[in-house]
């Protein structure tokens, strides 16, 4: 499934699939709506890196709300393992607010200039579904997540890429207050805290921690891939 427009999102044969993103919406919405303010952080800003002799780009998605601690340790883990760069991308340049715990993330990049990805990150966060609507981005995300080496989703990351179609019909996991809206958008969800598609090239993990259990056996699967 495709969110290049509308028009193809809407062809793709799942009768149904944009009302079931909306009431997705409005249902976690509802049950955060208590998480919707937080104050400014104290710890230093999360940011890209880049290397001079780097091979790999490890591709993350940022968004106001997005929670600081699955885009910490878990991505610069990977960046470090690949020798990587390392690349924000959000809807706009600049500083967004992440949550748990609150620190600020600066933005270098958007969907229309971002490259693609060789192993993709789609952290969760309390402002996820805003994502949904912006259709460049989508674009971006369904693109990277169907050609990427690997992909990572994490927490509510789980919704976006399925959200994405990327997840229907496959077996998967999220964060547990998102798991029947993980099942409306056609994701066959496990209560295992990691769950690995078939081939292996995507994870999904219910939170930060499970998510650094699973990656060295997500880069050995990558390292392996061009061997």
């Amino acid at each position: 499934m495709e969110f290049d427009t509308v028009g193809d999102a809407e062809s793709d044969g799942h009768a149904g699939w944009r009302h079931r993103v909306a009431d997705t919406i409005d249902s976690f919405r509802h049950r955060n709506d208590r998480l919707a303010r937080f104050g400014p952080g104290h710890l230093p800003p999360l940011h890209s890196t880049r290397r001079p002799d780097a091979e790999w780009r490890v591709g993350v998605l940022v968004f106001q709300g997005v929670t600081s601690n699955e885009i910490d340790e878990p991505v610069r883990r990977i960046a470090d393992r690949l020798h990587a760069d390392l690349v924000f991308v959000g809807v706009e340049v600049g500083r967004v607010q992440a949550v748990e715990p609150a620190r600020t993330v600066d933005v270098d990049i958007t969907p229309d200039d971002a490259p693609d990805a060789d192993v993709l990150v789609i952290p969760g966060g309390i402002g996820w579904e805003r994502l949904v609507a912006d259709l460049t981005l989508m674009a971006w995300l369904t693109r990277n997540a169907q050609h990427a080496r690997a992909v990572l989703a994490i927490s509510t990351g789980s919704l976006l890429l399925a959200a994405a179609g990327r997840l229907e019909g496959q077996k998967s996991t999220g964060h547990w207050l998102a798991r029947d809206d993980l099942a409306r958008l056609g994701a066959a969800v496990q209560s295992d805290r990691i769950v690995r598609s078939d081939d292996g090239r995507i994870v999904t993990a219910s939170g930060a921690h499970a998510a650094l259990s699973a990656i060295d056996e997500l880069l050995e699967r990558v390292l392996w891939d061009v061997h």
